[in-house]
């Protein structure tokens, strides 16, 4: 059971959670449904459309793109349509292009085999699998600057976006794909052949206002918590730190707050979350690293960060020295009698890449907006909260 002195449901306040109701993106809803929903008139000659869902963080990008897909779905079943949405975060699925195809069709069909295909005849069976078995398909592609920053020289837009030359002058049974990004800087990578197939097709997610912030949680605490559980005055303030720099509109932070000030309070055996709670908690975690950032890091992303947390903490600097990390990163397995990594040095880069650590030079590396003690706390406590899920 997820329920207690003051939750009804934590779960609820989960980053993969995705409520029925998304306050605030009716528009960019509209915007999808004018692009896809209209294919389901004449599915079997419609060519497939590629659209870019750009924003920050915590404007609600991917849960709207996924509810989407789910609303796509439905709506073509009630009108006999066999039409499938599939999602794939780059970050979880796409280590490589190999491993990104591979999940994509795993996702689509346990029928085909991966094992021996290379990535082009992976796409080459999904898109005949599709054919047979008259199904139709919309892509999801999450974190999609993401894996092109770490594999510039994959070119995976260009194998996406051209399935029609597959089968020249047909129809593709993949009927669209969305990337979804925090901005467009990632076309930098691209060769002018992707940009090309790619197109112009952009919505944009704007940051939530404070008004809209406030509703949003509002809302989630409903589903979350009993009745009185979260007074108003508690709410006005998780709304203002969640509304205001440095968060700035990030959902993801202020679910957060409220999973772990309920916590707090459970803990101490109350059944209100006071705005003492939301303090103590704001006080002790990193508003530019949300737990959705460390659950997506495998276990030796996870080591690595608390490595160099230690290390600034025991230097007293703004930055660690990256011998002094690695020193640090293999007392923490032995610790935890875990074999150390060999690809030290390429999950220092892709913390990096992922915007979680900060590197001032090929030796030197940082946190940004956090001091060592709190972000140690914080990753502690996420790593207490990831043991209590897995249960």
């Amino acid at each position: 059971m997820s329920g207690g002195l003051v939750f009804k449901d934590r779960n609820k306040l989960s980053p993969y959670y995705i409520p029925k109701r998304l306050p605030h993106r009716d528009q960019q809803i509209s915007l999808l449904d004018s692009v896809y929903g209209s294919m389901l008139k004449n599915i079997k000659n419609a060519y497939p459309r590629f659209i870019q869902i750009i924003g920050d963080t915590g404007t609600g990008k991917t849960c709207t793109a996924v509810r989407f897909g789910e609303q796509l779905s439905e709506k073509a079943k009630s009108e006999g349509i066999n039409l499938r949405h599939v999602y794939i975060n780059c970050k979880v699925d796409g280590a490589t292009r190999y491993v990104l195809f591979s999940n994509l069709v795993r996702k689509v069909t346990p029928k085909i085999s991966t094992r021996s295909l290379s990535p082009e005849e992976m796409i080459r069976q999904l898109v005949e699998y599709l054919r047979a078995e008259n199904m139709f398909l919309l892509a999801i592609f999450d974190e999609i600057d993401y894996f092109i920053q770490i594999n510039p020289k994959e070119h995976v837009i260009y194998d996406l976006t051209r399935t029609t030359e597959l089968s020249p002058g047909e129809p593709s049974h993949i009927i669209g794909e969305i990337f979804i990004a925090r901005s467009l800087k990632w076309h930098e990578r691209l060769e002018p052949g992707e940009k090309s197939t790619l197109g112009v097709g952009v919505i944009e997610f704007p940051r939530y206002t404070n008004i809209q912030v406030r509703e949003i949680l509002e809302n989630r605490i409903e589903e979350a918590f009993h009745h009185g559980a979260v007074d108003e005055e508690t709410l006005d303030l998780v709304s203002d730190i969640t509304a205001n720099s440095p968060v700035n509109g990030d959902i993801r932070v202020g679910l957060d707050l409220l999973y772990y000030s309920g916590s707090l309070a459970e803990n101490q055996g109350l059944n209100r979350v006071l705005p003492d709670h939301v303090r103590k908690v704001y006080g002790e975690m990193n508003p530019t690293i949300t737990s959705e950032d460390i659950m997506n890091l495998n276990e030796n992303g996870r080591l690595v960060l608390l490595a160099l947390v230690r290390s600034l903490r025991a230097g007293k600097s703004a930055y660690a020295g990256l011998r002094d990390v690695r020193k640090t990163y293999e007392l923490a397995c032995e610790e935890l009698d875990i074999e150390p990594a060999e690809r030290f040095e390429e999950t220092v880069q892709d913390l990096v890449y992922r915007g979680i650590i900060e590197m001032k030079s090929l030796t030197e590396l940082g946190i940004t907006g956090a001091s060592a003690t709190d972000l140690e706390k914080f990753l502690n406590s996420l790593t207490q909260r990831l043991k209590r899920e897995k249960r």
